[in-house]
């Protein structure tokens, strides 16, 4: 049997993001967690630790209040 898994990027606009984590507490696979650095506004940012654990489900994404959190879903990889 043949699956599927999807290449994703995820990217944290550190500009936007106010360190609220909910894109850690709501991520199922528990992509993220907390960086040590503050960004320029003073909040520790998110940052994606386990990107090969990401599903590209979106959720982080759609959830931002701030809109920091970009997905990339490249393409699809085949898993023998």
């Amino acid at each position: 049997m043949t699956k599927t898994k999807k290449e994703v990027s995820i990217f944290i606009d550190e500009k936007l993001c106010k360190g609220c984590d909910i894109c850690i507490e709501i991520c199922p696979k528990d992509v993220f967690t907390v960086s040590e650095q503050i960004n320029q506004q003073g909040y520790y940012i998110p940052i994606p630790t386990k990107m090969e654990e990401c599903t590209g489900c979106l959720i982080c994404e759609l959830i931002c209040p701030e809109l920091a959190v970009i997905l990339k879903i490249k393409k699809e990889k085949f898993i023998t």
